[in-house]
């Protein structure tokens, strides 16, 4: 499939021809708009390091032995079905430690700031929790948007904002008195413990970079989603969660993000409109429950690819004792 695609995109490059018609040739992968494509996929370049680093990892996966994936059978049947026709494939996920949403557990080496006072004494479910993850950029401009957005809303909120979400030389890119106009009903900080706050009663949605791991927190915690993607998968999970899954909405429909929209759906997404999101996400995350009992899909997998693996070890013990 990559090579397909990266054929194709060569193609495209050396005619200088960006098509936008659908995709329509990935097996178990219905026809998606080629803005849903992951980023790098996205390029008409193909020449650059990057690239090269990342074709070449789709290199050593189809000449693995075996592939374990963090999704789950349920959430996308086809594409895991037309995966396992071509190679030893097993969904497990999601991946969580046991007793996850317990588990404070830092995922780097930033100081991590306690939002659990706050939080309780906010009603529930009318705090959105912001946060574009941990590499991931963010314009000034989009930046400053989304802020003035969140202005308007006059909702609830909890913001991570890492020092270099726009560049390590704009320490702060909010707008000027931003943060005293909010002060009464956001808390702002630098980093935090995400499922600790996700799993807070007083967490009604989640404006997100749309990183998998997000999104299966999310899903897991049933808090829905207000899509921002950034870039790599992230735009291909954003059609998941908001046109197949339908527990999300967008930011924004355009390219050019104003702070009028922003606000708009914000307050679509806390309002009790939004109920439509959190009754689709509670479905999505029942099956994520059921997948990691004794007898769910993922537990089944993982037994599975054990047994495999056992058979394959003693294959190769054969071989070599021959």
């Amino acid at each position: 499939m990559v090579h397909h695609l990266k054929k194709k995109q060569q193609e495209r490059a050396s005619n200088n021809d960006v098509r936008e018609d659908p995709i329509d040739y990935i097996p178990g992968v219905q026809a998606m708009d080629p803005k849903n494509m992951t980023s790098y996929l996205q390029d008409t370049d193909t020449s650059t390091v990057r690239h090269q680093i990342i074709f070449r990892a789709f290199d050593g996966a189809r000449s693995a032995d075996f592939v374990l994936c963090n999704t789950v059978e349920e959430l996308e049947p086809e594409t895991i079905s037309a995966l396992q026709a071509k190679m030893p494939f097993y969904s497990i996920g999601p991946i969580f430690p046991s007793g996850f949403t317990k588990i404070n557990v830092a995922t780097n080496l930033w100081s991590e700031s306690d939002c659990t006072q706050w939080l309780n004494n906010k009603p529930r479910g009318s705090v959105l929790y912001i946060s574009f993850g941990s590499y991931a950029h963010v314009s000034e401009k989009d930046l400053k948007e989304i802020a003035n957005g969140l202005s308007l809303s006059k909702v609830n909120f909890v913001w991570v904002l890492r020092s270099d979400i726009v560049s390590s030389d704009d320490a702060d890119p909010l707008p000027v008195g931003f943060r005293e106009e909010v002060a009464d009903r956001s808390m702002i900080i630098p980093w935090c413990c995400q499922n600790t706050v996700l799993t807070h009663p007083a967490i009604g949605g989640f404006l997100t970079h749309c990183g998998w791991n997000s999104i299966l927190e999310s899903i897991w915690c049933k808090v829905p989603l207000l899509c921002f993607p950034l870039l790599t998968d992230q735009f291909t999970n954003r059609k998941f969660v908001v046109d197949d899954w339908k527990f999300g909405i967008n930011l924004s429909n355009r390219k050019l993000i104003t702070k009028k929209e922003v606000s708009n759906n914000v307050k679509r997404l806390m309002s009790p409109l939004g109920k439509a999101n959190k009754k689709a996400i509670s479905q999505v995350g029942n099956a994520l429950e059921n997948a990691l009992k004794p007898n769910g899909s993922s537990e089944k997998n993982m037994g599975k690819f054990i047994k495999d693996l056992k058979a394959k070890i003693q294959e190769k013990y054969d071989i070599l004792q021959a």
